[in-house]
Formats: structure tokens, C-alpha cells, sequence
């Protein structure tokens, strides 16, 4: 009936991903979150001033009762701050609990493998006992795990949706991990207490999870070990993001996943909410059909339940390519590989536009070697004479003013394309702070030694083609974006021909 039939049972039964890690990156991943922990456990050092002859504030009679209050009231902030409203330290099944209660959950997921970063975006309506994924490829998954129990699998290549009835207790094995599964195996380990520590410059607790789980496969392989780490806000006692390693028997990581979570107000009705087209070949195995055992159930006709959420295509002129193919560079390490075919399209909220186009741009570099700063975002992408920037060598970036806080999807940047270069220590930064102290989101870090001071990031060095290096947004919110870059394997300089933010002002969003 199809073309590619084999791929399509593939698929059906269960998406595969590559199971090869990268050593260098599973280590390097291992000592950051090892270094996270220690610091976290670590006392904090206090320094004494020098000794001087003082009068002790609690024998001023008018004082003592001011210093009690000071130090209660400390002490009551340091309660709310750490142990959250309850007044004792949060459990992972309060975590649980208060993550449930939310109307949404939006989760951007970073797999990581054999040399390759796997992105999804879920969505997750606890209260509908509905779940929904977008995969990297244009392909979307489906889930409803309460009465129905059925599940969906759309796949862009042959253009077909497959409803399957669920079976297990979460959403299915031998396919992408997701939160339902994740607090199931957990379900039980209820006490777990939390660590103090820092994420993205905000104070959460982190939950260390591990837990023997036979039975659920990463293409075809057995997964022995799930480890985990959730991270929670301490005052909402909610997810803010989880680190997720899949192993094997020999203890050999499988996959790797960060996840980044996030709250939003409303979310997809359907798998057509995702972008699964509404001509697309529908096959429900959950009906009884007649006819020849083994043989393909009849397509069947399915109503396309959509609503005001709505993802759709993001329209990126590109420019010409200047080369073909993207040739590996062995000198640098932890470099992504290319991608076979053109970037499948990137799928954002209806009304989502270039929010940078012909916005200022400041730099740390306030005479560029070449060009002028406001070509970053004159909608130029090309590499003629003239449309580039190029800042002096070492550490510099470039700050884009939006003039307004925008909620931020993807942000899409060409270096320079003439040539097949890899530029170094790429890191991304959204705020709402035009110095960058408070407030920082970092949506994209490949610096894997920290060499701009930002720490080290987890991300893959990538080379540079006419499609430019899209970066997940993961919808967070502000108004200045922040790029940083540190030489090339050509130079030390570093160039920009064009960076395009997309994303929505906050203040057009009816439903936020």
C-alpha cells in the first residue's frame, strides 16, 4: 500500500534512535554533574574581618529585640526560599503532585548520541491524561493514556497517522521517553529528599532517581538503568528541568537527555495542532476489520480536532549554499554530524515572525574590523562583500534589543557560510536585562570548558552551511538576545552575516 512499507512498520512499532554515545561528551557531562553536586554539598566559606574591639549589638538594650527580628525573619525567608511553603523540604512526591496540578506542561528535549543532538518538543495535560510530541523530522506522536488508551504515530515521510491502542501502564517502550512513563517507574519512591543547588541562575533542589527497569528498549537495545535528575523551582515545588540517562547492563550510557521545562497556558488538541496535515492517510488499528488475516486495515476517515493552539511552519528564506555537502572537520571535537537532506521545516505558533529585523545591535567590540553592526539584522543573508560584520579576535558577541519581550521560539544564526568553518564557544542568552546580570536564559552553550566565563555547556559544535544553526528558543521570555562566539578553525576573528529571532511580543499573545 505504501512505498516505503518496511519504514513504516518501523516506525509503527516504535522510534528508533541511535544508541552509540559520545565518550568525550558522556564524560564531560559526568564531571559537570558531578561538580554540580559537590558544590551544591559544599559549605560555604565564610570570611572573618579583621579583629577590632567592638560592642556586641545584642548588648545594646535598644537593638536586641531589632537583631532577633532580623535574624527571624532570615531565617523565615531562608525556610521559603529552600524548603518552599510547606514549611519542610519538598518530596519528590510533592514534586509530582504540584507539577500535576498545572493546566499545561511543555517540556524541550535535547537527546544526546553517537554525535548527534535530537531535539522534541512535549506537551503533557495531566488533567485530560493527554500527551503530545513533535520529533525533529516533522513527525508527531499522540498519546491519550486515560479511558481511551490509544496512541498515535504520524510519519512526514509516507504521510500517514496510526492510531494503536496503548498498552502498559505508561505510554508505550521502545520509543521516546516521556514524562508519563518517567513518573511512573518513580511512582513509588516517594520521600526522596532534595539537594540545594543552582540551575541557570536560579536556586532549585535537585532529585537524584535511579531505578532498575528491565523491559523498556532504545533501538533494540535493553535498558537495564534509568537515572534521573529532576530539578524544582523550591517555591512552586514544580519542574523546571530533568536530566534522564538511559543504560545498559555494563552500565554503558544509551542515551542522554536534558529537558527544559516550562508552563504555558493553553496547549495542542490534537496531533493536527502539531502540524500533521489533514489529508494525511489514516489507519486505525483499533477497529475490527474484515478481511484477509495479516492484511492492511482499510484507511478509515478521521474527524481533525484543532484549536486556537496552532503550530505551524516558520518562513525562512535562505540564502544561495556556496559549497556542497558538509565535510567533517577531524580537529574538532565534539562536532555534530551533517545532516542528510534539507532541515525539516520548524514548526512555531500561528502570527510567530522575525522579531530582530532591523532592531539595534550593540557588541563587545564597538568598531568592527569590518562592516557595520546593524547588518546582523537587516534580513541580508548572503555572503557578498558588504553583508557581513567582523569583530576582533578572542571573546565577543552581540546584543539584539527586540524594543519588547517577546516569547521566543527559535533563534537562527549565520556566522559566515563561504566556507565550511566551525566557529567556537557559540553560546545563546535571552533576559530581560540589558547588562545581563539577573534573569539569564541560556538556550544554547557548546563552550565545553567554559572559555567565555558562562560555564560549560552540553551542546555540540556544528559547521557552518547556508541553512544556518537554528536554536530550539524553547519559548522563554525577553527582550535582548545574546550571542557569544570565540574564533574560528579558520582564524580568532569572529563574523555575523545575519541573526533572525523568532518569536511573538508578549503583548499580541491573547492566551498568555
Amino acid at each position: 500500500m505504501f512505498e516505503n512499507e518496511q519504514d513504516f512498520q518501523k516506525l509503527v512499532s516504535g522510534l528508533k534512535i541511535d544508541a552509540e554515545p559520545n565518550p568525550a561528551h558522556r564524560e564531560r557531562l559526568r564531571r559537570q554533574m558531578l561538580q554540580t553536586f559537590e558544590a551544591a554539598a559544599r559549605p560555604a566559606r565564610v570570611e572573618m574581618p579583621a579583629r577590632q574591639k567592638v560592642i556586641p549589638l545584642a548588648n545594646v538594650p535598644v537593638l536586641k529585640w531589632a537583631v532577633a527580628a532580623v535574624i527571624l525573619m532570615g531565617a523565615a525567608i531562608a525556610v521559603w526560599i529552600w524548603f518552599g511553603p510547606g514549611g519542610g523540604p519538598a518530596t519528590f512526591r510533592q514534586v509530582r503532585l504540584a507539577t500535576e496540578k498545572m493546566p499545561w506542561l511543555y517540556a524541550v528535549v535535547s537527546r544526546y548520541q553517537n554525535g548527534e543532538v535530537r531535539t522534541e518538543r512535549h506537551w503533557y495535560n495531566f488533567a485530560a491524561q493527554k500527551a503530545f510530541a513533535l520529533l525533529d523530522d516533522g513527525g508527531a506522536l499522540g498519546w491519550d493514556y486515560g479511558a481511551q488508551r490509544a496512541t498515535l504515530v504520524y510519519s512526514p515521510r509516507i504521510k500517514a497517522l496510526v492510531i494503536a491502542e496503548l498498552s502498559g501502564p505508561g505510554l508505550g517502550a521502545d520509543s521516546t521517553r516521556n514524562l508519563i512513563d518517567v513518573f511512573a517507574v518513580f511512582a513509588a519512591q516517594d520521600e526522596v529528599r532534595g539537594l540545594a543547588t543552582q540551575y541557570d541562575g536560579q536556586s532549585v533542589r535537585a532529585f537524584a532517581l535511579e531505578k532498575a527497569e528491565p523491559g523498556f528498549q532504545i533501538d533494540g537495545k535493553p535498558v537495564s538503568l534509568l537515572k534521573m535528575t529532576i530539578l524544582a523551582d523550591p517555591r512552586t515545588r514544580r519542574v523546571v528541568a530533568a536530566q534522564i540517562e538511559n543504560r545498559d547492563k555494563d552500565g554503558d550510557v544509551l542515551t542522554h537527555e536534558e529537558w527544559a521545562v516550562s508552563y504555558p497556558p493553553s496547549g495542542p488538541a490534537s496531533v493536527f495542532d502539531l502540524g500533521v496535515p489533514a489529508s494525511a492517510t489514516v489507519i486505525d488499528r483499533t477497529r475490527q476489520h474484515i478481511g484477509t488475516p495479516g492484511a492492511e486495515p482499510t484507511p478509515v476517515p478521521t474527524p481533525v480536532p484543532t484549536s486556537s493552539f496552532r503550530l505551524v511552519p516558520l518562513e525562512i528564506q535562505l540564502p544561495r549554499p556556496m559549497f556542497t555537502g558538509t565535510p567533517q572537520n577531524d580537529r574538532v571535537p565534539n562536532l555534530e554530524k551533517p545532516r542528510k537532506g534539507p532541515r525539516p521545516p520548524f514548526l512555531a505558533p500561528q502570527g510567530t515572525t522575525n522579531v530582530a529585523l532591523g532592531k539595534p545591535v550593540t557588541s563587545s567590540d564597538a568598531e568592527p574590523v569590518i562592516g557595520s553592526l546593524d547588518l546582523i539584522t537587516d534580513g541580508d543573508k548572503e555572503t557578498a562583500e558588504g553583508s557581513f560584520v567582523e569583530l576582533g579576535p578572542g571573546p565577543q558577541y552581540v546584543t539584539i534589543d527586540l524594543q519588547e519581550r517577546c516569547e521566543v521560539y527559535a533563534v537562527l544564526v549565520w556566522h559566515h557560510h563561504r566556507w565550511p568553518r566551525v566557529y567556537f564557544d557559540v553560546v545563546v542568552q535571552v533576559c530581560d536585562d540589558p547588562a545581563f546580570k539577573t534573569g539569564v536564559r541560556t538556550i544554547f552553550n557548546n563552550d565545553a570548558d567554559s572559555s567565555v566565563g558562562l560555564g560549560a555547556g552540553r551542546d555540540l559544535n556544528y559547521t557552518e552551511t547556508a541553512e544556518g544553526k537554528l536554536i530550539e528558543g524553547k519559548g522563554v521570555h525577553g527582550r535582548y538576545v545574546r550571542l557569544f562566539s570565540n574564533g574560528n578553525t579558520n582564524d580568532d576573528l569572529n563574523h555575523y552575516i545575519e541573526v533572525a529571532v523568532y518569536g511573538r511580543p508578549l503583548a499580541s499573545i491573547t492566551d498568555n
